[in-house]
């Protein structure tokens, strides 16, 4: 080890403990995703990947520069560079992705090494644990904004923990920067990512680090905060709240009257098992996005050549019912959470490279279409077709997604998702019919008892400037989300690193009473003549 290097680990002994003690996650990390990348080589083209990839796919092709509402603005921006690296782009954002992945685990070592007082006894338990989430494991492998999402919060706590501990104002001041980086990347890539903003504003009050910031810190928050209301759709908004909130849509009341009698027929039995709205908001949430397909009911057609009007209708109608039945709009959002918390939601048929190609065929398609008419598709570019080139066939195309379908590699991975999708289950939800399956049914399971027991003792003390404030970010992240949108574990995945690190307190504190009482023993036993 060089000297400069050597002086830097002795000035900064958290970090290069966090360093070593990575090491074995860091192995089973690139295990899991070099298997992976074995016979599923390019990142995933999903149904968003698109939205996506077309503002680098316009710019490099028709030098036209404009950010879609929906996709702004780092994610996008970033498949520029990318784009013009050697090679297929759809390569390099599996290799890259998975390589943040990777880098995130260190960061994550770090905030156990600073917050808890025996971490030697979590730290390597917990990064593997988090290097090998397969939710984590498939989102680095698809061309969409999460991998970039989820990692930035996770920089952005070690970064808050730094910051927190810092020691000396002066120092603070520097390190803020840590901490003010990735979180603005993390709020810049996707439009939740602003409902970690209440805990946060809460945890520099708790915190007191406020007064470390220095005018361009200040100046950059207040930059930072209107560039915010520019990320997202506002009509995208609107549908979602409204999709939210649909069972409590008031339809004897005045207010749009006549829209309401045109979908009477879908909200009363929704109103009747709102207990699993949960699992059946599938359908409004398809006649919400695009109206006009139901010609059946004529005023709710006209909304797709009006969508200021279709806008103003959704909020008109959720603003209502939210405030006729608040109890039970946190009810339907705290549903989801709970249905959204079980990995074994997320379903490993993703990694199966069986499935892969029959997720690809309509982008063909659409891709062959456009040669057909001389465009130049993205589906051309990301997998890195010149311009004067074509599609190979159908068959040879499958060969390019999954070079070894059904190799060793894929039944480990396989096999490994299925095994561990259950093990940090929260609850145990009823299954069988979406009628009967209310989840007022469901039974906590361990992992759940152990986190809520953990959850409190987060804000001990000793742990309440860092993991105190982090766990009312990711409790204050959920609430938002989940009162907004459906249920998913995508939407849960952010805060599966601070619930992670939550879940060692527990162990921390029963091993400081522990240690606490020997010592007292000790002391007692000494004293004796």
């Amino acid at each position: 080890m060089s000297l400069p290097l050597r002086d830097f680990f002795r000035r900064h002994p958290a970090v290069g403990d966090a360093l070593k003690w990575s090491v074995p996650a860091l192995l089973c990390g690139m295990v899991l995703r070099g298997l992976l990348l074995s016979y599923l080589p390019y990142a995933h083209w999903g149904s968003d990947s698109r939205s996506y990839y077309y503002f680098a796919h316009q710019l490099l092709g028709e030098g036209y520069l404009s950010l879609g509402a929906k996709r702004r603005f780092l994610y996008p921006i970033l498949m520029v560079p990318v784009s013009l690296l050697p090679g297929e782009p759809l390569r390099w954002v599996a290799w890259l992705q998975h390589g943040l992945g990777l880098a995130s685990i260190v960061p994550l070592a770090y905030v156990l090494r600073k917050t808890l007082v025996h971490w030697r006894l979590s730290i390597v338990p917990i990064t593997v644990l988090f290097t090998g989430l397969p939710i984590f494991l498939w989102y680095e492998h698809e061309l969409l904004g999460e991998a970039v999402f989820f990692y930035a919060l996770v920089w952005a706590f070690a970064g808050w923990v730094a910051w927190a501990q810092a020691g000396s104002r002066e120092r603070a001041a520097r390190l803020c920067w840590g901490f003010f980086v990735p979180c603005a990347l993390f709020l810049l890539t996707k439009p939740s990512g602003r409902f970690v903003l209440p805990g946060l504003a809460f945890g520099l009050v708790l915190a007191g680090l406020w007064r470390c910031w220095s005018r361009r810190q200040v100046c950059a928050g207040v930059a930072l905060v209107c560039l915010l209301p520019a990320v997202g759709s506002r009509e995208q908004g609107a549908w979602l709240l409204y999709v939210a909130t649909f069972p409590l849509t008031q339809l004897d009341s005045p207010l749009h009257a006549e829209h309401k009698a045109q979908i009477r027929d879908l909200v009363e039995p929704l109103r009747r098992e709102i207990d699993v709205y949960y699992a059946q908001d599938k359908q409004p949430f398809a006649f919400l996005e695009a109206p006009g397909r139901f010609t059946e009911r004529p005023l709710w057609a006209a909304l797709a050549r009006d969508s200021r009007k279709k806008e103003r209708l959704y909020l008109d109608l959720a603003k209502e019912g939210i405030l006729h039945e608040p109890w039970l709009f946190l009810y339907l959002g705290a549903q989801r959470i709970v249905a959204s918390a079980n990995l074994s939601a997320f379903k490993e048929t993703k990694f199966d490279s069986r499935t892969e190609a029959g997720r690809f065929a309509d982008d063909y398609q659409a891709a062959q279409a456009d040669e057909a008419r001389g465009r130049y598709s993205p589906v051309h570019r990301v997998f890195g077709i010149a311009r004067s080139g074509k599609l190979p066939p159908w068959e040879e195309f499958q060969t390019w997604l999954s070079p070894r379908p059904d190799s060793w590699m894929e039944r480990f991975i396989l096999r490994y998702v299925r095994a561990s999708g259950h093990a940090l289950d929260f609850t145990r939800l009823p299954q069988g019919p979406v009628s009967e399956r209310s989840i007022l049914r469901g039974r906590l399971l361990f992992p759940g008892a152990w986190l809520l027991v953990a959850l409190p003792l987060a804000l001990l003390p000793t742990y309440r400037r860092t993991l105190g404030v982090w766990m009312l970010v990711a409790v204050g992240y959920l609430s938002g989300v989940f009162l907004v949108s459906q249920m998913s574990p995508r939407y849960f995945a952010p805060v599966w690193p601070i619930l992670l690190v939550l879940l060692a307190v527990p162990l921390d504190v029963i091993a400081r009473v522990i240690v606490a009482r020997l010592r007292s023993a000790k002391m007692e036993t000494v004293e004796c003549p």
